[in-house]
């Protein structure tokens, strides 16, 4: 479905017009029947001679209300530009035709009205007048059609040029973000909170949560209306009243959007390509204070002019827009600025970030980024937003991997920054890669110098960890993950990749200790000193087999992680907290325990004892690991064959042996 928006100066029929194609009157409030002209949006419904269904946005040519005809004309995909025969183009007629073409509405009709107020030659003028006007504007070429809504005189004409011009104008893409600019907030009995607009960029449909930004506000849609009939589903170009559950009418207003949660987020900054109105009556100076019309929202902000100390009229300028207060916006997203005092409108532009930083002025870089973001092709932009900003001062390698910038994006993450089909960022993507500008990190993708670094980083990472704690495994896997500032996913495909791509730049090891990474091939080594401090130990052990040295002798006489580097590799095992056993002797200890319980019926723990030739603390704890391990099962005091002992047979061999 499209949408037809209204434009022109006051008095000069829009409203009548409106009432005239549709039988439907948009003027709604009495205000604006007892005065007889239009002071808000009036919203009506026509069906063209094809019989495909459009929306009209009526808007009020009153130079006072403005504000209220740019909250209505942002979502239109067809102008009908209204003037008036008998008095030809006014003020307000060349203002909206600018709002027009800066917001480039490219279809559009011009509707000659009250062509029964003159005669031929005159209505000949006005026509010519017009056609030059619309000349340098994207209404270039559209038909001027002459009619009277009190005669419906070329009524016919005009629906026939207003069904080509929908025909005719752009398809709105469906990129899977439903956004719907909200242009009217009101409250109906029985059904509670009701907000209006014109739905951009995807579907929402009855039953769903969505969220109303810049408020961050969880609603539920409870029903859909099109043109006053309910409908399951809406489309993007549609008119919808949405009905809303869990929100009430006060906390809503004129402005806001109404999407799906998590898809949008507010944003206090926009880059921007800026133009000037040729017939803009003063510069745009650096800093300025001006009001910007985005959507349906009004905000006040501040421009920041990036290569220029003032914009000329006509000029266009690289800038960016430091809002008063959030609003939704994505690249690519046209806006009007007007100036405050005097009230007048002076240019307008496209979004190509929305989401910026802040620049120094004059940065080469920065105006070359922001040339790519507005006017590259797909792979050039895809490109651009994996390689991240400009900007950014970098001190070492290592910090930016603790600053995370290594520009991991996934494709619906990229399509969302680009605001393109995501077919065709895939199609990018896949450019990118072959060519060798990106890389692929299972469903991330990196752009190749921030792969590069980011390799260079997580290697370097690992070797000093190697460096710093020669007799561990590696580098804990989260404390890696974390140093790098990289998240729990972006962490996995990363590694998974730096692990099985070209011959491995990274290894995972895993102990009783959890996840490490490590270079390819590395093992704890001791020291010489170490080694003979090691061997010395192992000596004591194996001289008192079942009563040796506690864990706190050892962690004293060799240290803490020559100590774990011993359990770890198998050479000590420990039964609990306090008491290890040299590996031969545990298997020793399984064996002679195993093997008496074969043939009686229990064992007590002083039998035991007797049995090893060990004390009652080094007995305990044995029996703890093999009831642990089911080995052994307790019963009262004693121990009887438990249903894990034949594993024993294959973990444990005499000293003898």
């Amino acid at each position: 479905m499209s949408c037809i928006g209204t434009a022109g100066h006051v008095d000069h029929g829009k409203s009548t017009l409106v009432t005239a194609l549709t039988g439907i009157d948009p003027d709604r409030l009495a205000e604006e029947k007892m005065r007889g002209m239009t002071i808000d949006l009036g919203f009506a419904w026509v069906t063209l001679p094809s019989g495909r269904e459009a929306s009209i946005v009526d808007v009020p040519g009153h130079e006072s209300f403005i504000r209220n005809m740019l909250a209505g004309v942002g979502g239109i995909d067809v102008a009908l530009l209204v003037i008036a025969a008998d008095e030809g183009v006014m003020p307000q007629t060349d203002e909206h035709l600018a709002i027009l073409d800066m917001l480039r509405v490219r279809s559009g009709v011009v509707a000659l009205t009250k062509c029964d107020l003159v005669d031929d030659d005159w209505l000949a003028l006005v026509r010519e007048d017009i056609a030059e006007r619309l000349a340098t504007t994207t209404l270039a070429g559209s038909p001027i059609v002459p009619c009277s809504a009190l005669t419906r005189q070329g009524l016919p004409d005009l629906l026939a040029a207003l069904d080509h011009a929908v025909e005719d104008a752009p398809i709105r893409r469906d990129l899977g973000r439903p956004r719907l600019p909200i242009d009217r907030v009101f409250s109906m009995a029985g059904f509670g909170t009701v907000v209006t607009g014109t739905l951009q960029e995807g579907a929402l449909h009855v039953g769903q949560e969505v969220e109303v930004q810049p408020r961050g506000l969880r609603a539920r849609i409870r029903g859909l209306q099109a043109h006053r009939h309910p409908i399951e589903e809406g489309h993007p170009g549609g008119r919808l009243a949405v009905n809303l559950t869990g929100i009430a009418r006060s906390d809503l207003q004129r402005g806001d959007v109404v999407t799906l949660p998590g898809m949008f987020q507010p944003t206090t900054a926009l880059d921007v390509r800026l133009q000037m109105l040729a017939s803009a009556p003063r510069v745009l100076a650096h800093n300025a204070e001006v009001e910007v019309y985005l959507g349906a929202a009004e905000v006040p902000a501040r421009v920041a002019l990036f290569a220029d100390d003032a914009l000329e009229s006509g000029a266009t300028g690289w800038a960016q827009i430091r809002l008063a207060q959030p609003l939704v916006a994505a690249r690519g997203d046209r806006f009007i600025v007007r100036v405050p005092s005097p009230s007048l409108t002076i240019g307008g532009g496209i979004v190509v970030d929305p989401h910026p930083r802040r620049y120094r002025r004059h940065n080469a870089a920065v105006l070359e980024w922001l040339a790519t973001l507005a006017d590259g092709a797909p792979e050039d932009i895809v490109l651009a937003m994996l390689r991240g900003q400009p900007g950014i001062t970098r001190s070492s390698s290592l910090q930016v991997a603790r600053l995370g910038n290594y520009g991991m994006r996934e494709l619906a993450d990229l399509a969302r920054l680009v605001s393109m089909p995501t077919a065709d960022v895939e199609a990018a993507l896949t450019a990118l890669v072959e060519r060798g500008d990106a890389v692929s990190a299972g469903s991330f993708y990196v752009a190749a110098a921030q792969w590069q670094r980011l390799s260079h980083d997580a290697l370097q990472l690992v070797q000093d960890y190697h460096r710093q704690h020669p007799l561990r495994a590696g580098m804990p896997r989260e404390e890696w993950r974390s140093r790098l500032r990289l998240t729990p996913r972006e962490a996995m495909e990363a590694l998974s990749r730096l692990v099985n791509a070209g011959g491995g730049t990274l290894a995972e090891a895993h102990s009783g200790r959890g996840a490490f990474v490590c270079v390819p091939g590395y093992t704890p080594h001791l020291t010489p000193p170490q080694q003979q401090a090691v061997d010395t130990l192992l000596a004591r052990f194996r001289a008192e087999p079942f009563a040796p040295p506690t864990r706190p002798e050892v962690e004293d006489s060799l240290g803490a992680e020559v100590a774990a580097l011993l359990i770890e590799q198998g050479l000590l095992v420990r039964l609990n907290d306090v008491v290890l056993l040299e590996r031969s002797a545990y298997g020793e200890a399984l064996w002679r325990v195993v093997e008496y319980l074969k043939t009686h019926e229990s064992l007590t723990v002083a039998d035991a004892r007797d049995l090893l030739g060990t004390t009652r603390k080094y007995m305990l704890a044995l029996f703890e690991h093999t009831d642990e391990r089911r080995y052994t099962l307790r019963r009262g005091d004693d121990r009887v064959l438990g249903p894990q002992a034949h594993e024993v047979d294959t973990l444990a061999r005499p000293m003898s042996e």
